[in-house]
């Protein structure tokens, strides 16, 4: 599996080609070919390319029609294999394809989100990062469609196994923890309103996912602008006024 989560990281940054490139001739003439013992290292990266296309395309399909209504088939018709030589590459069929994108969004938000804030002391400066990081995670990879694989981890939980659920769960758990202790903080030291805190919470967590629901690339609003405008809404009505 660690084969494959490396794809995704970099598929999702580069969408993969469908076709392999032919050798190009150089300035003498020369085919540009691998040697014959370059082979094998050619050979592990048609493999990574072939992972990368079936991560892509599926991640993209689950986005769009849903992972219900995705099947194999779907993936296979869409990336232009067999569906033997997709479960040649995904043995465990759609349920692990489905874990593996879900856990890359995961691990996308430990590192650029949770680490970050979790080195933060002032619970109000780590609560903007928390929002901006989270936006920018989730405008950076918005399609002019208008979506991101990220919102398969909210949307498509149900479609994983039991033991893998819970594991997302738990991990999601971590998250809307680090966000309570970060409102409580807020409240500990007194700025913030009479609200309770899970309603914040989950209301500011509500805000930052709806954006790959309607986030336009080329909008007038650049991913830095929709970051702070949701600061501001989220904090503005949440932290109480300053006493003069």
């Amino acid at each position: 599996m660690a084969k494959q989560t490396s794809a995704i990281e970099a598929l999702l940054a580069i969408p993969p080609t469908s076709h392999r490139r032919k050798p190009v001739a150089n300035k003498t003439g020369k085919s540009t070919a691998k040697r014959p013992h370059t082979q094998a290292a050619t050979a592990n990266d048609n493999e990574v390319d072939r992972l990368r296309q079936i991560y892509y395309v599926a991640a993209r399909l689950f986005c769009e029609q849903g992972y219900d209504a995705t099947s194999m088939n779907d993936i296979a018709d869409a990336i232009g294999f067999t569906k033997a030589a997709v479960y040649h590459f995904i043995p465990g069929g759609k349920k692990e394809l489905l874990y593996a994108v879900i856990s890359y969004g995961m691990d996308t938000l430990e590192r650029e989100v949770l680490t970050p804030a979790r080195a933060i002391a002032d619970p109000e400066q780590r609560l903007r990062t928390i929002i901006n990081n989270h936006v920018h995670v989730i405008t950076r990879g918005s399609t002019a469609e208008g979506f991101n694989p990220v919102t398969v981890v909210v949307d498509e939980v149900a479609g994983l196994s039991p033991a893998h659920r819970r594991k997302i769960a738990q991990r999601k758990r971590d998250y809307v923890d680090l966000m309570r202790d970060t409102l409580l903080g807020l409240k500990a030291e007194g700025k913030l309103k009479d609200i309770d805190v899970t309603v914040i919470a989950f209301s500011i967590f509500g805000m930052m996912l709806w954006l790959a629901r309607w986030y336009r690339p080329d909008g007038h609003l650049t991913n830095a602008q929709v970051a702070e405008e949701i600061c501001k809404m989220a904090l503005g009505g949440l932290l109480q006024e300053p006493a003069l």
